[in-house]
């Protein structure tokens, strides 16, 4: 026998390697398939641990969704009041300039404020995959208004941060 022969225990003083121990996690069966852990060949069925990540996978993305939507709620509830008590003011700024004798401005602003209020109605009555799916169609029918719109959204929110730092601030 040589030294180096790996069928002995002599040489290296290592065992051969179809008696060397499962790894960490792998049956008996799975230590000897070709491409170690976890490997599946076409047509064989996967294993426990395959169907564990699976499941863990499947309610991760449950309770991610259930998250977003409990977030997308909230933010729908707090748009729709924002729009609600903007349509509010707009309704007092409409009062406010028929006391004043400027009839036809107000008639503009009362229709904005009557529209305003209309949609905050809408709102609350939609669910947020709704509100997804109508945004997802007004991207794909007019990416322009769409582009702007996004434009002038991002801008009246730094704005509303800008304000409100300031405002924690002082």
């Amino acid at each position: 026998m040589e030294p180096n022969d790996p069928s002995t225990n002599q040489g290296r003083g290592t065992p051969p390697p179809s008696q060397s121990p499962p790894l960490s996690g792998t049956s008996s069966q799975q230590a000897g398939r070709p491409g170690g852990e976890g490997s599946s060949q076409p047509g064989s069925k996967p294993d426990s641990t395959e169907k564990s990540a699976g499941d863990l996978g499947s309610e991760a993305k449950k309770a991610a969704k259930a998250r977003a939507s409990e977030g997308a709620d909230t933010a729908k509830k707090t748009a729709s009041s924002t729009v609600s008590h903007g349509a509010e003011a707009l309704g007092r700024a409409a009062d406010s300039l028929r006391d004043q004798g400027e009839e036809s401005l107000a008639q503009a602003v009362s229709s904005i404020a009557s529209g305003l209020s209309e949609y905050a109605e809408r709102l609350e009555k939609r669910t947020a995959e709704d509100l997804v799916q109508d945004l997802v169609r007004l991207a794909r029918n007019n990416p322009t208004l769409f582009v702007l719109g996004s434009v002038g959204l991002g801008i009246a929110l730094s704005r509303f941060f800008k304000a409100s730092s300031r405002s924690s601030d002082s």
